[in-house]
């Protein structure tokens, strides 16, 4: 079991009390600092709790003030393989101590590790075009070599870029609204099981916590607040991904944004916030220019076939048929080589109409 200090330990005893409001929880970490257990601290807080969260309440925390249902907790997290990273804990991320509000504590599952890595965060909207999911998994293909990705884990954007960030090998961390207990959407389980295996996923609540409404742009605070910059694949005016655009902007991230043609709604939200100072994105090359890192060449080998189906789309988006016309090739013969390129992260479809979906210049094609 892990080894907690005393301040930890009331702390952890205190927020599993999610009924409190965080800010009375604020409001008492101050007596945690210096506490010897939980009579202590509750001997030091009895007239702020009981003058403003009412007697009743004070009378149910103090039942629970026991060694009996600490170590309930504690062993409850341990069973769950889940570490309580307070603000007192070493390895509690500078980076978003800073912020204005921080969460008291960060339980966590993975490698902790990642929350001492250099991190860029990448959101995006639920409802998203396969145009931008294939975006996102272009730009969380090139990032992940050389940045810590922080997602949540909606469907949409959050889960192609953590399905891509794993594929390729690289580090990931997911966000959660609820707790551990109650992954949402939970069709995506066993995506928060990968990441819990082979990155770190993060909750400010106790792993019981069903996930509210007011939780998911107040977890995006934390997904700004671990990052040094912040890209929006994409969004409506209006979607969620504006909250984490917004912290970011509150806490002086780099935040960029990529860049949609008139009247696509989904993209709206992006064009706004680069209207209002994000930087403008079309290539994962410019966020790797802005912070002055070299790009690993790929030596991903083309076959010719799929060297002239790309060489075939360089002048814009064209119908299977028409590829098939210019190509002078059967439908089934361009079909395989379209569905691999897909694959490779090459080209995206909508419908029977595939375009580029990262810049290919004709040299790469010869």
């Amino acid at each position: 079991m892990i080894k907690y200090s005393n301040a930890e330990l009331v702390l952890i005893w205190l927020d599993s009390f999610v009924g409190l409001e965080y800010k009375h929880k604020l409001a008492l970490f101050d007596n945690l600092k210096n506490c010897t257990g939980i009579k202590d601290f509750l001997q030091k807080s009895k007239d702020y709790i009981s003058s403003t969260i009412g007697e009743k309440e004070y009378s149910t925390i103090l039942a629970s003030a026991n060694q009996e249902y600490l170590t309930f907790l504690l062993e409850n997290l341990d069973k769950k393989g889940i570490i309580a990273v307070t603000q007192f804990s070493k390895d509690y991320p500078k980076r978003l101590m800073e912020t204005e509000i921080p969460p008291l504590i960060l339980y966590a599952k993975g490698n902790l590790e990642l929350l001492d890595s250099e991190c860029f965060a990448i959101v995006g909207s639920r409802k998203s075009l396969p145009s931008s999911i294939a975006i996102a998994k272009d730009y969380a293909k090139t990032l992940c070599s050389h940045f810590t990705i922080v997602t949540g884990i909606a469907e949409g954007v959050d889960s192609a870029v953590i399905e891509q960030t794993l594929f390729s090998e690289g580090r990931v961390i997911s966000v959660n609204a609820g707790g551990f207990d109650n992954v949402y959407p939970k069709r995506n389980q066993a995506l928060f099981d990968k990441v819990v295996e082979k990155g770190l996923v993060l909750s400010e609540y106790p792993p019981e916590t069903f996930a509210q409404p007011f939780m998911f742009p107040v977890r995006n605070r934390i997904i700004a607040g671990l990052s040094k910059g912040v890209l929006i694949a994409n969004g409506e005016i209006k979607s969620g991904t504006r909250y984490t655009a917004e912290y970011g902007f509150e806490y002086g991230k780099d935040v960029f944004a990529i860049p949609y043609g008139v009247g696509v709604a989904s993209g709206a939200g992006c064009n706004d916030l680069i209207k209002r100072g994000a930087n403008l994105t079309d290539s994962p090359k410019d966020i790797l220019d802005f912070y002055s890192v070299k790009e690993t060449p790929e030596r991903e080998e083309l076959s010719p076939e799929e060297k002239q189906v790309l060489s075939a789309l360089l002048d814009g988006e064209k119908h299977v048929e028409k590829l098939c016309l210019q190509l002078k090739k059967q439908t089934f013969e361009i079909l395989p080589v379209l569905s691999v390129l897909e694959i490779k992260g090459y080209v995206v479809k909508s419908g029977n109409v595939y375009g580029l979906c990262r810049k290919i210049t004709e040299e790469q094609c010869n």
